[in-house]
């Protein structure tokens, strides 16, 4: 079980240096095509057509990376009541979290899944831009998986500490 851990946690930073290079550009590329609208409608009194829809579609991709990063860097808003001494107790009370978390993401791609089923079938684009539905629930999907991922990675880490096997790296947990 240590060596599939490891080996989550490898591809998981992996995916965190990707994340934060595409957090980035979204950032930058909603900043810039929001300026430039802006600029447009103040010198020209007409803006980009595309630029308010475009703009939601980044900020809700953002939202996706930021998610996950939240899971990876344990930076999720909870509020811990019960802690134990012992790392042991700790991590077999946070055990229990951990499981309703994975299902409870589970259940929700399920959903998703089906969701990206019916708008395939029923195509609707969402800017005058090439950018659909499907493409914004499909890259919800992966946000989901990734996020799904970093709880397994977390659940395996809280398991490893129960059966008393020392554990590095992976998302931290107070």
């Amino acid at each position: 079980m240590k060596k599939v851990y490891e080996g989550l946690i490898k591809v998981s930073d992996a995916i965190f240096l990707v994340e934060k290079w595409l957090l980035l550009v979204a950032v930058v590329v909603a900043v810039g095509v929001n300026f430039i609208n802006v600029c447009l409608r103040y010198l020209l009194n007409s803006g980009l057509s595309y630029c308010e829809m475009l703009s939601i579609v980044l900020f809700m991709f953002m939202v996706v990376i930021g998610g996950n990063i939240a899971v990876k860097t344990d930076g999720e808003i909870k509020i811990e009541i019960i802690r134990f001494k012992t790392p042991k107790a700790d991590a077999a009370f946070r055990l229990v979290s951990d499981v309703i978390v994975v299902a409870a993401i589970i259940f929700s791609m399920i959903g998703l899944f089906g969701t990206v089923q019916s708008v395939l079938v029923n195509q609707q684009k969402v800017t005058p831009l090439p950018i659909y539905t499907y493409h914004i629930y499909i890259v919800m999907a992966v946000g989901f998986f990734m996020i799904l991922l970093d709880h397994i990675i977390i659940l395996l880490k809280h398991l490893l500490i129960i059966c008393g096997n020392e554990v590095e790296g992976g998302a931290k947990t107070v």
